[in-house]
């Protein structure tokens, strides 16, 4: 979804409230998202598109401690939502038909985090002060279905660990959720890969308090991800069923290993061993004594 920039506005921008004058179009600003909606506590990526559609460069630089890239954010009830960690754009210059790219997480830079539809908007503004303002951008925040979970440690080491499944139009996607019970702070919510509920997903925690998942992402292929305690993915692999598929199997010291299947390895991987293999095979060539 891409909401385009409608006027440049000048002054101050609040609460969404503001006044348009005419001015001449010098940026080109967009705000985008790829998807619309977002499970609880998971990252909300947006993608910031800036381009300097004028015959003169741009100047984006921070303004009496005021920064040149500023989000708004309210809820379905029309009440601004507190930024929590301000964000703070490094300096640009645009000459004359250059553009600007910029991925950005809002989810660690303001609460929105309660169940329901917000509107997003991005202003940003040239030396000049003048700020182009885009139109709402909405996205909606939703929870999953949890598929498994377990509490493990004690005091304040309590943690809750929850595989959730989430609708991501079209597919679905699995997440890890860390709850901390009874404490003002949170871990973001992992997206652990696209899912398929051929199998439902399968965990064991390893002697280091390792948790390992297992689920399927399509017909007789699995993932496989290990993540510590807070939530951090730490490894992953995807394995195909050949001709078995692949278990957890936990054993009595604490070690978790996957049993059966075969490992799936990434096209990059693929191609580099193919090139090397190649190489041992033409310098084996080479020595070999004529006649063999």
């Amino acid at each position: 979804m891409t909401r385009r920039v409608l006027l440049p506005l000048r002054g101050y921008f609040f609460a969404f409230l503001f006044c348009a004058y005419p001015a001449k179009a010098q940026l080109d600003v967009r705000l985008e998202s790829a998807r619309t909606t977002f499970l609880q506590y998971a990252p909300i990526p947006v993608l910031v598109r800036v381009k300097n559609i004028g015959a003169e460069e741009v100047r984006l630089r921070s303004l009496s401690g005021q920064p040149w890239m500023e989000f708004f954010v309210k809820s379905h009830d029309g009440l601004s939502v507190r930024e929590q960690s301000p964000l703070v754009p490094e300096d640009r210059i645009l000459k004359s038909g250059q553009s600007l790219r910029l991925e950005i997480d809002l989810a660690p830079h303001f609460l929105i985090r309660e169940p329901g539809a917000y509107y997003i908007r991005l202003a940003v503004r040239g030396e000049q002060g003048d700020p182009w303002l885009t139109a709402p951008l909405e996205v909606a925040v939703a929870r999953g279905q949890t598929l498994w979970s377990q509490e493990r440690g004690l005091g304040t080491e309590r943690r809750v660990f929850s595989l959730v499944r989430f609708y991501e139009n079209p597919g679905l996607g699995l997440y890890l959720v860390v709850d901390l019970p009874g404490q003002q702070q949170f871990f973001p919510a992992r997206r652990l890969g696209t899912y398929v509920p051929l199998t439902r997903p399968t965990a064991e925690f390893d002697a280091k308090n390792h948790l390992h998942c297992l689920f399927s992402i399509g017909s007789g292929q699995y993932r496989i991800v290990v993540a510590n305690q807070n939530g951090d993915l730490l490894r992953q692999e995807t394995r195909q069923e050949a001709p078995t598929a692949p278990i957890l199997r936990l054993a009595p010291d604490g070690d978790v290993t996957v049993q059966g299947g075969m490992v799936i390895l990434p096209q990059n991987l693929r191609e580099r061993l193919s090139y090397l293999q190649s190489r041992l095979g033409a310098a084996g060539s080479e020595s070999a004594p004529p006649g063999l």
